[in-house]
């Protein structure tokens, strides 16, 4: 079982619903009724709310008990366990996309690749994606790097730190305890890279990249900096656009 799958029932205690990403998604993706895609969906708690806007909502994880947390708590989503690598199985039909939460750093370099281009298959010209990842470009300069520790309700505390950082892979270690009892302990390596390169990936997918923030609220990004890193993407196609 992975820690993923273990962290299911605690999750939404340790990363509650964020009103701030709410509105970023709701800001640049299509206004209801839109068909989104949502890929790295946790237990849902975005994609349900957009589900309850109007939105028809296709909402993928790989984890299933993350997909079974899902379907228990929000309703009108088409909740699916799926590699996220898969998504060009879906076929088109969708107006935008959003893979949130730092998801593709799970990918290698050319993993990612064929992500950005799946995605890219399954949207219409003008369609728009979402995508956010850690400041890789400050990740990397370090040596380790620690998380504010997080202390949720029900005694939840979660620990998060980057260790054995290179410019190819990253160790992301994690402990979760309840009540002072460790429920996992684990590592898993994950891919770096920097924001022009991602970039450079999406663009050659047919994206063009439309706004690139340090967070949720709209910061400037700064490569020097520990922040999230946000791109809003269009896919090409459009005159003008």
């Amino acid at each position: 079982m992975s820690f993923y799958s273990q962290f299911a029932t605690v999750y939404e205690a340790v990363f509650p619903f964020s009103q701030g990403v709410y509105a970023f998604l709701r800001h640049h993706l299509p206004a209801p009724p839109a068909a989104l895609l949502d890929v790295g969906c946790a237990t849902g708690h975005y994609a349900g709310p957009m589900a309850q806007e109007g939105h028809s909502i296709t909402a993928l994880d790989l984890d299933p008990e993350m997909i079974a947390y899902a379907r228990d708590h929000y309703t009108g989503v088409d909740f699916r366990v799926m590699d996220m690598l898969d998504v060009g199985t879906l076929g088109r039909g969708f107006d935008g996309a959003y893979c949130i939460g730092n998801t593709a750093a799970h990918l290698s370099q050319g993993a990612f690749g064929h992500f950005v281009s799946s995605v890219s298959g399954v949207l219409p010209p003008g369609g728009v994606f979402v995508l956010q990842v850690m400041n890789w470009d400050y990740v990397v300069g370090q040596s380790d790097v620690s998380f504010p520790v997080i202390h949720a309700p029900d005694d939840v505390v979660f620990y998060r730190t980057y260790r054995g950082i290179s410019a190819d892979t990253v160790t992301f270690a994690t402990r979760l305890e309840v009540a002072g009892d460790i429920v996992f302990d684990d590592a898993v390596p994950l891919y770096p890279m920097r924001s022009s390169e991602m970039v450079a990936v999406c663009e050659a997918q047919g994206f063009r990249l439309v706004e690139h923030v340090g967070s949720y609220s709209g910061a400037t990004f700064d490569p020097g900096v520990f922040s999230a890193c946000i791109f809003v993407f269009r896919r090409g196609g459009l005159q003008g656009a």
